[in-house]
């Protein structure tokens, strides 16, 4: 388990480090990236997670600015409760030249770590892009 983990924690780091420069990636790269980042969240949280991807191939090669589902994905599991008696489902989905994140929503009563400030920082990225 430790040996899987660290090679999907590996995988992670690299995609971060050669994406930082980057404006943009395709959907297709991000995609990959995150299928190894929820590998290691379901080693911490186990069937408490589940991460759905529905994708169109024809909407695989748009951009995306990089780490930007991963933000999501942090985001929704920071505010929400995930474990056994309540299962975070995350739906990642394109419709409409659109791309979706959902989760269903189960609030934490305290954030401990949060400023608040991921999804404008998110937002003033793609304002900028």
């Amino acid at each position: 388990l430790a040996r899987k983990f660290l090679q999907q924690l590996s995988k992670v780091f690299r995609y971060v480090l050669q994406s930082k420069e980057k404006g943009l990636v395709s959907l297709q790269s991000e995609l990959n990236f995150i299928k190894n980042y929820v590998q290691l969240l379901q080693t911490r949280f186990g069937d408490s997670l589940k991460v759905n991807i529905d994708i169109k191939p024809n909407d695989l090669d748009k951009q995306i600015a990089p780490v930007t589902l991963q933000i999501l994905i942090e985001n929704a599991i920071k505010h929400n409760v995930v474990n056994q008696s309540n299962v975070l489902n995350i739906s990642i989905l394109t419709y409409d030249n659109f791309l979706f994140v959902e989760n269903n929503i189960q609030p934490k009563k305290q954030v401990e770590t949060s400023n608040r400030q991921g999804l404008n920082n998110l937002k003033t990225l793609y304002g900028f892009l």
